[in-house]
């Protein structure tokens, strides 16, 4: 029997001891490490305070906003970065990234001898999770701050997947300046998402967060260029880009330009933001592309208008209701128009925006046609006493006449015909609730004397295009498609729309084909302009004024607002090619049924012997077919004899009811007064003659 020495034994007893000692301050390390991870967590929080996005309806961002500490920093998606840039970040920064737990002993060890060897840092010997440690508890770079970056490492591998540590580095990994994350940082130097990178975008991305600061390659180019050199060439070496790649992107200096994160829609972005303050991606129905051409557009059209004035657009799709672009001010950072004020959402005055829709109730409830006949002449509605625009008045003319041509008076009759209680009825049954002076609507409400918004006029007019009916104005997807807004019959709709689309264009305009139709409206003091455009498919409405309400300087719905709608609408039909409407403008027949031949045929025979016009027809234009004066032919028709004729105010020698005169080229104004004292007027133009 075989016996073991002593010295056998006594190294025995030195080795359990030394395993129990082993086991001992393991379980004791395991058990001190467990009650610091419980009292001392650590968690990846930090990468919720990230930025904001609205996106466009192709998922295009369109406008971003910093997190609650002013940074630039988004949410990641590690399926969406481009795998190219993750093998080359891996590579360089933590090649046993998925082995290790948190510290990698062997990269230490290099790391140490070679800065022995080297006299200097060689490569660091920090794994991605002990970087992450650093950046959410950051301490000054000490040893004992190493070794508690190397616990704070363990505890995160022990809470979160790799998956989950390598996301939140990519989030919280600084760029230089507030710029923080791998998506803030494409955005920013590159703009555009880290999901497709050229080799040379992914080496300068690996390479800035080494010295955010110094390598930033729009204050130090050279720094930066030589940063992404270096890791370009421990990507060649290592087999991750070819020889053609390496040569290629090497042979690039490194850019120094910066992208703008974007910032368009930006009352509109600012409101979804505010009003949802838990999403951090929103999408919306806008149009990246129609929303950036008419921001441009909008700005470079600054010089048109007057000071301290502003223009604010909205353009729909009538199809769905859904908003495709959205300007609450021409420029949003313009403080000498208060450019910060959203004046789609402002309450203005509407002017004559509202009449195509007392005509379209009117339609609806069987009361006119477009072809009846109705009086245009001073009236008083007890002790309300409306003028036209102009101050005259074209006696017999037809509704739709009358509607083109906006005259206040016929508005005011058939909405006195209509009812004011139920025509508001009709109106916030669409667009929701309208200011009313008092509470009290009455028939000034036809000329402007209520207040509603941009928007409201968008749903009212969207509602006109789509025969009558709409679902709610809406810029979020999951809006779309709520209940109908009803407004009048599909048959009253297509007969106002048939009226607007026979409108003369602005000076300059093409209406080929009628596609577009129109109204322009101009409140008390001239301030608001506005013009609501719209075809088959789009309504573009604008608005033109002061957000001080301060009254402008002659410009009018017509003159101010009517060309950029129209404008708006070229660059529309550049993008999104405009559709002709399926109808012609003059289905219409001309002979309205015999009960509505005339709107109130007791007035119609009560002024059939009134003094008036046959020709010229108001604002007529003459060209000369010479160099000599123009003839014009004037012939008046009833009235009582005789009759005093002023040309300019100048009494002219003529008693009869027909006569010819020659006149120079500019505006004159032709005045016939009969016996009774009745007065009527015409206004023509004769152009310079062309010699």
């Amino acid at each position: 029997m075989c016996h073991k020495s002593k010295d056998q034994t006594g190294v025995s007893i030195k080795i359990s001891k030394f395993i129990v000692v082993s086991t001992i301050v393991t379980l004791l390390s395991s058990i001190s490490f467990l009650i610091f991870d419980y009292f001392v967590p650590m968690d990846i929080s930090a990468t919720k305070d990230i930025s904001r996005v609205v996106k466009s309806s192709d998922e295009s961002w369109l406008y971003a906003q910093t997190n609650s500490s002013d940074k630039w920093r988004f949410g990641i998606d590690i399926e969406e970065i481009d795998p190219h840039y993750i093998d080359m970040l891996l590579a360089f920064e933590d090649r046993n990234f998925y082995s290790h737990y948190g510290v990698d002993i062997l990269a230490m060890l290099r790391a140490i001898s070679q800065l022995i060897a080297n006299q200097r840092v060689v490569s660091g010997g920090s794994t991605i999770t002990m970087q992450l440690a650093r950046l959410l508890k950051p301490k000054p770079r000490t040893i004992s701050s190493k070794l508690i970056e190397m616990v704070n490492a363990l505890q995160l591998e022990l809470h979160y997947s790799k998956k989950e540590i390598l996301s939140a580095y990519l989030t919280l990994t600084p760029y230089g300046g507030n710029v923080e994350g791998l998506v803030a940082a494409s955005m920013r130097y590159f703009g555009k998402l880290p999901d497709r990178l050229t080799a040379s975008q992914s080496a300068l991305l690996v390479a800035l967060p080494q010295s955010p600061e110094r390598n930033r390659p729009d204050r130090y180019l050279s720094d930066a260029t030589k940063a992404r050199d270096r890791v370009l060439k421990m990507a060649y070496d290592r087999g991750l880009i070819n020889g053609y790649e390496y040569n290629l992107s090497i042979s690039q200096r490194a850019s120094s330009k910066i992208y703008r994160f974007p910032r368009y829609a930006p009352h509109l972005s600012s409101k979804i933001l505010f009003e949802n303050n838990i999403s951090r991606e929103i999408s919306t129905t806008l149009d990246i592309s129609i929303q950036k051409e008419l921001e441009v557009w909008a700005k470079g059209k600054s010089y048109l208008l007057p000071k301290d004035t502003t223009m604010a657009m909205v353009v729909a799709e009538n199809s769905n209701s859904s908003i495709v672009a959205y300007l609450g001010s021409h420029d949003r950072f313009s403080s000498s128009v208060s450019g910060f004020v959203d004046m789609v959402r402002s309450i203005r005055s509407p002017g004559s925006t509202l009449k195509p829709f007392i005509y379209a109730l009117a339609f609806d409830k069987h009361l006119i046609h477009p072809y009846s006949i109705i009086i245009d002449k001073e009236s008083r509605f007890g002790d309300y006493m409306p003028h036209n625009f102009s101050n005259r008045y074209s006696g017999e003319v037809t509704v739709a006449y009358a509607l083109q041509h906006s005259l206040n008076i016929p508005a005011v009759k058939i909405l006195h015909r209509v009812g004011v209680g139920d025509f508001v009825d009709r109106l916030e049954g669409v667009v929701g609730r309208v200011y009313i002076p008092k509470d009290r609507a009455t028939l000034p409400i036809a000329l402007g004397g209520l207040g509603l918004s941009l928007w409201q006029l968008t749903q009212l007019y969207v509602t006109l295009a789509n025969y009558g009916v709409s679902s709610p104005l809406h810029y979020l997807p999951s809006i779309g498609g709520q209940k109908l807004l009803r407004f009048c019959d599909a048959k009253s709709a297509k007969m106002t729309t048939a009226i607007l689309r026979e409108l003369q264009p602005p000076d300059g305009f093409v209406n080929r084909n009628g596609r577009i139709a129109y109204k322009t409206g101009t409140s008390y003091g001239y301030r608001d302009n506005w013009t609501i455009a719209y075809s088959s498919d789009y309504t573009i409405a604008v608005w033109v004024g002061k957000p001080n309400n301060a009254t402008q300087s002659q410009f009018t719905g017509r003159s101010m607002a009517a060309p950029l709608a129209f404008e708006a609408f070229s660059i529309l039909d550049n993008l999104k090619p405009i559709s002709d409407w399926s109808w012609r403008s003059s289905f219409l027949s001309h002979t309205p049924p015999k009960a509505l031949r005339y709107f109130s045929k007791r007035e119609y025979l009560e002024d059939r012997d009134r003094l008036k016009f046959v020709y010229p027809r108001a604002d007529s234009r003459y060209r000369s077919a010479g160099c000599s004066k123009t003839l014009v032919d004037i012939k008046i028709d009833r009235g009582k004899r005789p009759y005093y004729w002023y040309i300019d105010n100048l009494p002219m020698d003529i008693n009869r009811s027909y006569t010819t005169l020659p006149f120079d080229y500019g505006s004159h104004t032709i005045t016939v007064i009969d016996s009774r004292g009745e007065k009527i007027s015409r206004d023509i133009w004769i152009d310079r003659p062309e010699c």
